[in-house]
């Protein structure tokens, strides 16, 4: 009959005791020992061995920093993961590479190629890597489970090549639609730019001499033609009082007839000789002011009286 031991609740096992009781029980330690090691051993031999192998795809951030040169590929790489999750894990790529390496061919060949795809599809794990400062993908895992190591290692591989080729074809089709964009953009301001230098040019033949950046030359152009005007008109009124004094000097040097001669008096030669100066005096002012001028018409009333 089993041993019954009574203990007070308050009271705990020592080291001693628990020696004591499995010397006492060592037989059934043994059998529940051999029991576990018999079912590991069988288990083993039953269960066939599965190998996974495990890529590491480290994801480089750009070199040159966003503040001078701005990148052309943009977009969250979860989601461009993702993307190209489901490109790579299709059923045609994941036939492909069943065939290649003539994974799930077992003897009965039940296994229809959807039942392979999705056999495949569950063997494959992928694990993304988040920095622990500010919680971005900085690198992500991808494993395969096999049977065989030697496929496990080559599947594993030929899965990271299709990651790798298809992100950097991902990425080449962005850059390229945002290129031929960026061209598209430059090539409308360009003829915009082009149609606005033709405008530019018409106004400025249209309105040549009246644009503000003509002004200054404009200003010059015209302080020449003043100064060319003063020295002509200075010129004017010099030949005009020359003229005058020529005509004075032809009325008193004209030759006089006898019959004047006889009838002229002291009071006449005087009064002729006051016309001929009031006359040059009314020419030379003439050439400088108008006919309304109080001078001009003094000499007038002068000349009349």
């Amino acid at each position: 009959m089993p041993e019954i031991i009574d203990e007070q609740s308050n009271e705990s096992f020592n080291l001693e005791r628990i020696v004591e009781i499995a010397k006492r029980r060592h037989v059934y330690f043994l059998i529940a020992l051999f029991a576990g090691w018999f079912v590991v051993w069988g288990a083993s031999f039953l269960i066939p061995a599965r190998y996974k192998s495990t890529t590491l795809i480290l994801v480089q951030e750009p070199t040159m920093p966003a503040d001078y040169v701005q990148p052309n590929v943009r977009g969250d790489l979860q989601d461009r993961l993702q993307s190209i999750t489901q490109q790579i894990l299709s059923r045609t790529r994941l036939l492909t590479i069943i065939h290649d390496q003539h994974l799930y061919e077992e003897r009965d060949n039940r296994l229809t190629d959807d039942d392979k795809v999705n056999r495949m599809r569950k063997d494959i794990v992928i694990d993304l890597v988040r920095d622990t400062r500010n919680n971005e993908i900085n690198a992500f895992h991808i494993s395969f489970l096999a049977h065989n190591p030697r496929v496990a290692q080559s599947v594993t591989t030929e899965l990271t090549d299709l990651f790798i080729n298809e992100n950097l074809r991902v990425r080449q089709q962005e850059s390229q639609g945002t290129t031929n964009f960026i061209e598209q953009q430059l090539e409308q301001a360009r003829a915009s730019l082009a149609e606005q230098e033709s405008k530019v040019r018409a106004f400025q033949s249209a309105h040549l001499g009246d644009l503000p950046e003509q002004q200054a030359s404009n200003m010059q152009i015209l302080s020449g033609l003043q100064s060319q005007l003063q020295n002509e008109q200075d010129s004017l009124n010099t030949a005009r009082q020359q003229r005058a004094y020529l005509q004075a000097l032809m009325e008193q040097n004209k030759p006089a007839s006898k019959a004047q001669q006889r009838a002229a008096d002291p009071a006449v030669i005087a009064i002729d000789q006051q016309i001929t100066q009031l006359r040059a005096q009314l020419a030379d002012l003439s050439a400088r002011y108008t006919d309304k001028y109080p001078d001009v018409v003094r000499v007038k009333d002068q000349i009349a009286d």
